[in-house]
């Protein structure tokens, strides 16, 4: 080993310093990496990272497991009409129609309500 004084040891020393990690402090972070940022304020981001796994039922029937951005059960891809018999279709547009189709409403029951009957309750005296 080179002697103190002399240039190879001052090399030496100055060596040993960069290469070994200087102590840092517990608490020391930056700005952006600060632990109350995220209690503050939101994340800013387009697409969240988290994916669910979701079950995706194709329209032969067949079933495959997948990342889906919201939690759900099941997935079902929409029929293409133009794949179905006509008789098919026929029988589900009129179900769909059957859908849309506004219900009857009640009638109107009789209403017997007598207000002079009740005048007294609300003048005052």
């Amino acid at each position: 080993m080179a002697a103190a004084g002399s240039p190879l040891g001052l090399l030496w020393r100055t060596a040993m310093k960069t290469a070994a990690p200087r102590p840092r402090g517990l608490h020391v972070s930056p700005w952006w990496a600060d632990s109350s940022r995220a209690s503050l304020s939101r994340l800013r981001r387009q697409a969240y990272a988290r994916l669910y796994p979701v079950l995706l039922v194709k329209q032969d029937g067949s079933t495959i497991h997948i990342r889906y951005r919201e939690p759900r059960r099941m997935l079902l891809m929409p029929l293409d009409l133009d794949t179905l018999s006509p008789e098919q279709r026929r029988a589900r547009l009129h179900k769909r129609g059957a859908q849309l189709r506004p219900k009857e409403e009640d009638p109107e029951l009789a209403d017997d309500f007598d207000v002079e009957r009740y005048r007294r309750f609300w003048t005052q005296k």
